[in-house]
């Protein structure tokens, strides 16, 4: 218990000074004030440090951790002859008025008092727990460490990083302050305060089948409180799209910053180039130069505020391989999905192994042409895709339509190299001839058919 004393230095009547025999019957008072209002006029000091032990006795108890005291008083000794005071008075003043309180550490956030603390050590892990929601203990360590020592950082290494300063961006600090032992809180419910925050007004932009429960529920609101914040609003009110609500969010009181150093290797996106050629038939390409990735090794800063990304800077970086030009060749020429009518010969050489006509007691419907100089199948005539895959015992096969009522089939392909809808010139390669399906060897099955009706392919071979 503090208390501020002032002493009278003599004390006179009149013009005569008071002798030595007088001095020894003087009696002495005390003057007792709490935050500058009279309390009251006690015979001996021992009165108030009785009332000062039965009212921490009496919540001792409840704040057993806590090292209770009172509020600082002032005491003024007077010297009298005839003392004047009231004990009973004073004590029944000082009941009513004086108030148990305990020495705190204050957590002060930008100039604001936010939280009270039983010790400095209890305050300051609060904070440091608050900042290992983002960093781990060990970079916290290291960076300690480093701001003690005055160490330059080691330059980094491709594809490292490391956390060169944690920090809030309010202006925190820790004070000396006594308070009602019931506003000391524990770390827990500090870390919890932290974490939430204060609430601030917001307004909401209300949104298509928004309905008031949702809107509550989605800012930490009762329907209560929302209606409360928005006069006029009931519960069966018909809300809008685009209208406004009052709302309130939690603000965290402090945000942590985050300072981050990397040096990384990042890839360089080709560019692609295009260009025309009157040659190729219109929707085909052709890749002239392959394009291939580059790389670069980059040295950033990134910021961070409690977690998420806010900027990045980049301070130096460093092509280490230069990325190379795709370059694609467009098809342009428009080829006529109409035929001649005169079919060219499907193959690169060979010969008609297999004419049309009745083979192993049924039908062939077309020729087989067999060892050619090249594999390569072609066109017959100009013409659209019609069909382009797997058809059981014709294996890999293929019909264009010439659209002059001309029909072209190519089976027992090994590969088909066209797609159903495009249109293609006579002899332009559509596949490579092989022997799937029903096929005793490598060859090309080719039946041509008019109007629907089955034709031999002779007939219209020029």
């Amino acid at each position: 218990m503090t208390m501020g004393i002032a002493l009278a230095a003599t004390i006179t009547f009149g013009t005569h000074s008071v002798s030595a025999q007088a001095e020894n019957s003087l009696s002495t008072v005390y003057h007792v004030y709490l935050d500058g209002q009279y309390m009251g006029t006690v015979d001996n000091q021992n009165v108030i440090e009785q009332v000062a032990t039965i009212k921490i006795s009496n919540i001792k108890e409840t704040y057993k951790d806590l090292n209770l005291t009172i509020e600082e008083l002032e005491i003024i000794p007077e010297k009298m002859f005839r003392p004047v005071y009231d004990n009973n008075e004073t004590v029944r003043s000082l009941e009513k008025d004086l108030d148990v309180v305990v020495e705190s550490i204050a957590l002060k956030i930008n100039e604001k008092e936010v939280a009270y603390f039983k010790s400095k050590e209890e305050a300051e892990a609060v904070l440091k727990q608050y900042k290992l929601q983002y960093v781990s203990e060990d970079v916290l360590k290291e960076i300690e460490e480093s701001i003690a020592t005055n160490q330059v950082p080691a330059t980094l290494k491709e594809g490292q990083s490391r956390i060169v300063d944690v920090t809030f961006s309010e202006d925190v600090l820790l004070e000396t302050k006594k308070v009602s032992p019931d506003k000391i809180i524990s770390s827990k419910q500090g870390l919890n305060l932290l974490e939430k925050g204060s609430r601030e007004d917001k307004q909401y932009v209300v949104q298509e089948n928004d309905v008031l429960g949702n809107i509550a529920e989605a800012h930490d609101l009762t329907l209560e409180e929302l209606l409360s914040l928005n006069p006029g609003l009931k519960e069966d009110s018909v809300i809008q799209s685009s209208d406004l609500l009052n709302v309130t969010v939690l603000k965290p009181y402090v945000t942590v910053n985050i300072k981050e150093e990397s040096f990384i290797k990042e890839t360089i996106a080709f560019e692609t180039e295009i260009s025309e050629d009157a040659n190729l038939p219109k929707g085909e390409d052709e890749v002239s130069q392959k394009g291939q990735n580059g790389e670069k090794l980059v040295n950033y800063v990134t910021y961070k505020q409690n977690g998420t990304e806010v900027k990045r800077e980049t301070v130096k970086e460093e092509v280490v391989k230069e990325p190379v030009k795709e370059i694609i060749i467009k098809g342009t020429k428009v080829i006529p999905s109409r035929g001649s009518g005169d079919l060219a010969w499907p193959a690169v050489g060979g010969y008609i192994s297999s004419g049309l006509g009745q083979r192993w007691g049924k039908l062939h419907k077309g020729i087989d042409i067999a060892r050619p100089s090249d594999r390569t199948i072609k066109a017959a005539d100009n013409g659209t895709v019609i069909s382009a895959g797997s058809d059981g015992g014709y294996g890999n096969k293929v019909v264009i339509d010439h659209n002059n009522g001309i029909t072209t089939l190519y089976a027992h392909l090994d590969s088909i190299s066209v797609s159903v809808g495009q249109v293609v010139s006579q002899g332009q390669k559509i596949g490579i001839m092989g022997t799937t399906g029903n096929s005793t060897g490598v060859h090309l099955h080719f039946e041509v058919y008019e109007n629907g009706n089955l034709k031999n392919p002779v007939d219209y071979l020029k």
